[in-house]
């Protein structure tokens, strides 16, 4: 699943940058889908995703841990990342 995350005012990221957060998005949704986590909405995740990247983050794997932290106990979603 793919979110636009052009669309949560991203004005502030480059091209690149833009690729590397919807990668991260892509890789944190399918772990979701993964443990078989039907509670959190894409654009929950496309928040916690972009709230990590306003503060600067641009490591995707950070990003997806991050953003999963943010909105689950990392047990949930760990092993099966």
């Amino acid at each position: 699943m793919r979110t636009d995350l052009r669309s949560f005012r991203t004005n502030a990221f480059d091209p690149q940058t833009l690729v590397v957060l919807e990668t991260a998005f892509d890789e944190a949704w399918l772990t979701l889908k993964s443990i078989g986590n039907a509670s959190i909405k894409p654009d929950e995740l496309a928040r916690s995703v972009l709230r990590l990247a306003m503060e600067g983050e641009r490591d995707p794997v950070r990003l997806h841990d991050g953003a999963l932290e943010g909105l689950l106990p990392a047990p949930a979603w760990r092993e099966a990342s």
